[in-house]
């Protein structure tokens, strides 16, 4: 960091007040600290903060009068932290933490009134974490509730597990949340699991960070709601009006500050941050509200109750990309930083490591904080193309060169009709779960010469080995095909597992041999853009995420019922099968047979399609009932086949925990022998742009284990 040449300042400071040796942190404050803040320290401009204050105390029995000399330096912060309360504070403060705490529930123990339905729909509302990050650029946080990008938060998602004073003030035009993450679930035995914060949220923390930089540059971000969220004056899970995820709007940040907050069970309390958020006003008056200056019935907001607002607050004027400079702030003596006068029960230097933080300037802790009415008020930022419609995503309505495969393509989409956003789940086209709306792009189908000119990601011409994984290749072999009436030779790879566990091997494809290849390739093209073929995305079985999550694929099963994908429900039998997937199963019985050197009664076809930046994630073909020979067509665009022990700690002895890496190419066939390749290893494929794939198994009857 850069110094800044700042001419010293001699500052004469008044008698100290009488010191309670006894009790040092009930040492009253100076009456106004601001006849202490140095001349250099008010010419200072923002950004710059001090990097050193000494401040030596006078001796009372000897003198009067003290010196004082600061200096400042440039950072980027805007807080530094010098110093951190002692363990016997931060315990006295734990205890008055809890104290606020149990007042604060005594005094809101009465049963909140109900929340009406909301009358009207959301401009953009969605029922699953997957279709709000699959759609909207400004949220793509499938875990946490903020999401930054380039060190910005660009959506701050409202959710259960508030913390002490969140608010949803003035109709929402002003609210309050914390943010920051380090939460814990404590489960109780009366009122069940409860989070509280593990740990101190500091301001190197990724999240805090990010939002203190659109703190500090008065940059807006996007708030959601989710229907956990009682803050909000409306229920969102009223059976005929259900909106688990909304979205309120652009909001920006103009106070951010720590605060101590008191756990449920014993331990010492812990730092939290607190941010305010305002409606940008470009906006017009929030969709979810007709009064906008009242606060909705319903709302839990308790510092609103006691201040009664009733007409619009007055406003303040802020510079684009500049903090907001709060004009009831003063400066610590402790640590010399300014802190906001957030509450009405008095100025709390709000630096979470000075020595005073938590303490009221006349001393003592606060035992109950209450929002000020001047911190309350509204400020008048200018912030330019700021409007509800930029929330919205656009639709695309034609297709570049007219391919329809791209990573735009495979996004989600916002239904002008009901404003609900979804997840495209159908490869023909976008269509709306709720108003059954649909969206279709006129495309062309792709041809195979189309990918010669991909340049690979990795420099691997056909396989690479790891170096401790003990398989070890085998002399390619040639082996010849009958290809439109004449004889082809095709080229053979074979990996051989340890102690001879199984064989991999890799037919490769040609320009001269991949004539039935390309034809397989144009006709799964034409029947699923017509609807011949029905390609889906089927929702998975088991995750972790609120709602429905879809397959990162496209996917379609044929003959037997294969339980992997969309339980046995959904396959079609092969005298209803298209014609793409009895080409494609007949070029996969054929290369195997010549692979092997025997035929394989394959009755099962999986077809997986894949738009650009969508894989399948590493998994086994080792269900109950699944013959020990695997078999798979690549058509399309290149990708890398990865594999991997099962056994993750003997993973971790190994420098690499990937065993295998084959590149196919259009027109090449996996080909899998041996049941223990299933059950010792998994494997996952990572295609560079658009693909097709056709997976062949053996399903024994009643899904019993198939001989061959």
């Amino acid at each position: 960091m850069s110094r800044v040449s700042v001419e010293q300042q001699t500052v004469c400071l008044p008698s100290a007040p009488h010191v309670d040796h006894q009790h040092p942190d009930r040492t009253p404050r100076p009456n106004s600290v601001q006849t202490y803040v140095p001349h250099a320290y008010q010419e200072t401009r923002a950004g710059h903060v001090l990097e050193k204050a000494e401040l030596t105390r006078p001796r009372f029995q000897q003198m009067n009068m003290k010196e004082m000399t600061v200096k400042t330096e440039e950072t980027s912060a805007s807080f530094t932290l010098h110093s951190k309360p002692t363990r016997s504070k931060r315990q006295r403060l734990s205890s008055v933490a809890s104290a606020i705490r149990k007042r604060s529930e005594n005094r809101l123990s009465f049963k909140a009134p109900q929340r009406p339905p909301l009358s009207r729909e959301p401009p953009i509302w969605a029922t699953s974490r997957q279709e709000i990050c699959e759609t909207l650029d400004y949220f793509r946080s499938y875990q946490s509730g903020v999401y930054s990008s380039d060190g910005l938060v660009k959506g701050y998602l409202l959710s259960a597990f508030g913390s002490e004073r969140d608010i949803f003030h003035l109709g929402g035009r002003f609210i309050v949340s914390h943010g920051g993450g380090k939460s814990e679930s404590v489960l109780q035995s009366r009122v069940g699991a409860r989070h509280q914060l593990a740990g101190d949220q500091k301001i190197t923390d990724r999240s805090v960070r990010a939002l203190m930089r659109n703190y500090e540059e008065s940059r807006p971000l996007v708030l959601l709601a989710d229907d956990k969220y009682d803050k909000f004056p409306y229920d969102l899970s009223t059976p005929g009006s259900v909106y688990p995820y909304i979205v309120l709007g652009f909001f920006w940040i103009p106070y951010a500050w720590a605060e101590y907050e008191a756990p449920s069970t014993d331990n010492q309390s812990v730092v939290r941050w607190k941010f305010a958020f305002q409606w940008c006003e470009e906006q017009g008056d929030p969709w979810w509200t007709s009064s906008p200056y009242a606060d909705e019935a319903g709302a839990t907001n308790s510092v609103s109750n006691f201040l009664h607002h009733n007409e619009k607050p007055s406003s303040t004027i802020v510079s684009p990309g500049k903090r907001f400079r709060f004009r009831d702030e003063e400066l610590c003596i402790d640590c010399m930083k300014t802190s906001p006068s957030v509450y009405k029960q008095g100025w709390i230097c709000l630096n979470p490591c000075c020595g005073a933080f938590w303490t009221l300037k006349h001393g003592g802790s606060p035992t109950i904080l209450d929002y000020s009415e001047s911190f309350l008020q509204l400020i008048s930022p200018t912030h330019p193309n700021i409007s509800l419609a930029n929330l919205k995503p656009s639709l695309i309505s034609e297709a570049p060169d007219g391919i329809a495969t791209g990573l735009p393509f495979s996004k989600g989409w916002h239904c002008k009709g009901c404003g609900r956003l979804a997840c495209r789940s159908d490869w023909k086209c976008w269509k709306c779960p709720h108003c059954n709306k649909e969206h279709q792009v006129e495309d062309r189908s792709m041809a195979p010469h189309e990918f010669w000119l991909q340049r690979p990601s990795r420099p691997i011409m056909h396989a690479e080995i790891g170096r401790y994984s003990g398989i070890r290749s085998e002399r390619p072999a040639i082996i010849h095909s009958t290809i439109d009436g004449r004889d082809e030779a095709i080229h053979r790879l074979t990996y051989v597992l340890p102690m001879n566990r199984g064989k991999i091997h890799l037919v490769l494809g040609n320009p001269r041999a991949n004539s039935r290849a390309n034809e397989a390739f144009r006709l799964y093209q034409e029947e699923a853009k017509s609807g011949g073929l029905e390609l889906r995305r089927y929702a998975l079985r088991t995750h972790r995420l609120r709602g429905p999550m879809l397959t990162n694929y496209f996917s379609q099963n044929s003959g037997e019922p294969y339980q992997y994908v969309s339980g046995t429900g959904q396959t079609v039998p092969f005298d209803k099968a298209s014609k793409s997937v009895i080409a494609a199963l007949a070029i996969i019985k054929e290369r195997t047979q010549k692979a092997l050197g025997c035929e394989v009664p394959f009755n099962e076809i999986l077809t997986a399609a894949y738009m650009e930046s969508q894989k399948m994630s590493f998994h086994s073909d080792s269900e109950i009932g699944l013959g020990p020979v695997v078999a798979s067509l690549s058509l399309g665009s290149m990708a890398y086949m990865h594999f991997r022990m099962k056994n993750s700690q003997q993973r971790e002895k190994r420098s690499s925990q990937i065993d295998l890496t084959l590149t196919l190419r259009h027109g090449d066939v996996v080909v899998m022998e041996g049941a223990q390749v299933q059950d010792l290893y998994e494997h996952t494929v990572s295609p560079v742009n658009f693909r097709i794939a056709a997976t062949a198994r053996c399903i024994g009857p009643n899904h019993s284990y198939y001989k061959t």
